[in-house]
């Protein structure tokens, strides 16, 4: 299901993944929290700040790609009633965007924005950023210098978590998609 800037609760087995995230952290300390304004991200962000005690920053900056008219259907309802622009939405991201939707060269320009503002106001910190797969995939393209194409090659589970770190030569990945703590599931 496309869900994009429509503010859909999280489920409860997200609520559980987020827990379990907050409580396999990947690191000891955070110096603050962010968030996506769309609640799915900020409840995952509202749990992972009382872990830390830390005060919870919302920007829309890290919100989820407008998908347009294609918010609220399904990937298979789609697929049959758009075949070529579905096809083209996955292999040529660049290159389609739903109708009312969001360009990705202008979700990931917004992202990165977001991300150098956090930078900035938190210099040498640990910040945990929480949002949504899309948005991820346009800042991992962005910091690999990969073009918006690539963008679906790159993996993006629920709650996974990703490390960037911030030096004078910019960001590096340090870890990308790694949901470890889902593993406490079983």
């Amino acid at each position: 299901m496309f869900q994009g800037h429509s503010d859909v609760a999280l489920a409860p087995e997200g609520v559980h993944q987020a827990h379990l995230l907050a409580a396999h952290f990947p690191v000891e300390h955070v110096d603050a929290v962010y968030s996506s304004d769309l609640s799915r991200a900020r409840t995952t962000a509202e749990i992972i700040r009382d872990k830390f005690g830390v005060e919870l920053h919302v920007t829309k900056k890290l919100r989820e790609a407008s998908y347009g008219q294609w918010e609220g259907r399904s990937f298979e309802e789609l697929a049959i009633a758009h075949p070529k622009e579905f096809k083209t939405f996955f292999l040529d991201p660049d290159k389609f965007t739903p109708e009312g939707g969001e360009k990705f060269a202008d979700v990931q320009g917004r992202a990165m924005e977001g991300l150098y503002e956090i930078v900035r106001a938190h210099h040498n910190q640990t910040i945990a950023a929480v949002t949504h797969g899309g948005v991820l995939r346009t800042i991992i393209a962005a910091v690999l210098n990969a073009p918006l194409k690539k963008m679906w090659a790159i993996k993006q589970f629920n709650t996974a978590v990703n490390i960037f770190r911030v030096d004078e030569g910019g960001f590096s990945i340090e870890l990308i998609n790694s949901v470890e703590h889902l593993h406490k599931l079983r």
